[in-house]
This record gives structure tokens, sequence and C-alpha cells, in this order.
């Protein structure tokens, strides 16, 4: 798979893709390189490197949210 191809999955995926690597012996710095992306690309892209589980894992929320300027009224406060 090419860069541009790991860059349209779903953050999920690409986690998923990333972690094919991992369990095939390589480190986190040869995944990225085998793939051809930076860790500044997976941030924007919301994929982050678990040192616990020693896995990458995708963020479960999507999007940018600021709960301190909620004038909805609905959010408790």
């Amino acid at each position: 798979m090419n860069r541009e191809q790991f860059m349209s999955l779903e953050p999920s995926k690409k986690a998923d893709m990333l972690n094919v690597f991992i369990d095939a012996g390589k480190s986190q710095k040869e995944a990225m390189e085998e793939i051809g992306v930076s860790p500044k690309d997976l941030i924007m892209m919301q994929v982050f490197f678990s040192k616990s589980e020693g896995r990458y894992v995708a963020n479960a929320v999507g999007g940018y949210s600021n709960f301190h300027s909620d004038n909805t009224a609905e959010a408790p406060k």
C-alpha cells in the first residue's frame, strides 16, 4: 500500500494497517517508513502509538470540540 492509499483510509483502518508491520516485528519508526508517513501525519489523522499496548490506536473522538465555549445551554456546566 502506498501513502496515498493509506491516507484515504479511516483512522481505525490506518491503525490496523500500521499494526500489521508491528506484528511482523518492525519498530514504530520502521512501520511508518514502510508507508511513508511521519508522526505529524499520524497526529493529524488521529492515529497514535500506545506505548503501553505497543500498538497503534485510532482516537475514538473525531473532529475538534471546545467544551468551554458551549453556547447551546444543553451541555452540563
